[in-house]
């Protein structure tokens, strides 16, 4: 279970709201002041404030009914956790019991459970218990479509009674100008838009370090200004050339689409931050692989890339052998 001194900083008041996420930020905080609320879930992006949002529930109602056991976790320490309950010849109903000790679970990126099925249905299991006794639970995710890997159960309103969902990336701080920065920037952007007009792997691994490099350089968790933003817009750009139609070999293709998949995750996500020491801390890419079955999630370094891409690249090419 989750217990980060940083998440303090995440509250109601420091959260920026807009026109896209001000449904889900009225709604969180409804969650967080009324006991009586049916269970919650936000919908939205990668940096779109979903955890920041749920940070702030916790925060709130610890400060405002401290005597009330919240929970906030994340579905890969759920994971770990039924894992080694149960490789310790432990039981399922052990893995639920350390959740119900609480008035409040707030958990955090459900679509990590995506193939997770055994995951996936003890966590069913716990919701039900958490509605059967009149406790409040919440969650986020990125897909709001149970064909990710999700089931059904976990995705339907009928099920959550409350939901929002955030369309548009979300930015709560600026940096000071930096000019070298804003050079490097509008360089990056440029390069970016050629890639998507004219696709040419030995330029998109070229540009992909560079962004990776600029990343690294220049962001920090949650300090992505709106100019910085356009760069992420760029990486989803590319993204949709690579799932629509490029004149790369289809192994090469679906390398690309993980990497870039993998960039977007690693700047974005709060989790990889805290949990993983990732990307911000030593310049490490984090890689989730859910689909590739029997594999687990990998960091890489920038002078690894070219070995692991080549090796990504050679595993997608045997698998389209069978």
């Amino acid at each position: 279970m989750s217990d980060n001194k940083k998440g303090s900083r995440f509250t109601f008041d420091s959260f920026e709201v807009t026109k896209a996420n001000s449904k889900a930020f009225e709604k969180a905080k409804q969650f967080a002041e009324n006991a009586d609320l049916k269970p919650f879930a936000i919908f939205g992006g990668t940096a779109t404030g979903k955890t920041h949002l749920l940070y702030a529930v916790k925060n709130a109602i610890e400060q405002n009914s401290p005597d009330l056991h919240v929970i906030l976790t994340t579905t890969a320490d759920m994971i770990s956790s039924l894992t080694n309950i149960i490789s310790n010849s432990g039981s399922a109903e052990q893995f639920r019991e350390q959740y119900m000790q609480a008035d409040v679970l707030l958990v955090d990126d459900i679509q990590e459970l995506a193939g997770k099925e055994k995951t996936q249905d003890e966590l069913i299991l716990l919701f039900n218990m958490f509605y059967e006794s009149g406790r409040r639970f919440m969650m986020t995710s990125s897909q709001k479509e149970s064909h990710f890997g999700i089931k059904d159960r976990l995705l339907i309103r009928s099920f959550w009674g409350e939901f929002a969902v955030i369309s548009k990336p979300y930015i709560n701080a600026q940096l000071p100008a930096d000019e070298e920065r804003a050079v490097i920037r509008n360089g990056l952007l440029e390069d970016g838009e050629h890639l998507v007009d004219v696709f040419d792997l030995n330029n998109f691994k070229a540009y992909f370090i560079n962004i990776w490099k600029y990343f690294s350089n220049y962001i920090g968790l949650f300090d992505v200004d709106r100019k910085d933003i356009r760069l992420v817009n760029n990486l989803n750009d590319i993204l949709n050339v690579l799932l629509d139609e490029t004149p790369l070999e289809e192994c090469e293709c679906q390398t690309c689409i993980l990497f870039t998949k993998a960039m977007l995750y690693t700047i974005s996500s709060y989790d990889i931050q805290v949990y993983k020491g990732g990307f911000y801390g030593n310049g490490v890419l984090y890689i989730p692989l859910p689909h590739h079955a029997g594999t687990s999630d990998y960091e890489i370094t920038i002078d690894e890339f070219d070995e692991e891409f080549l090796r990504l690249c050679e595993e997608y090419q045997e698998y389209e052998c069978f």
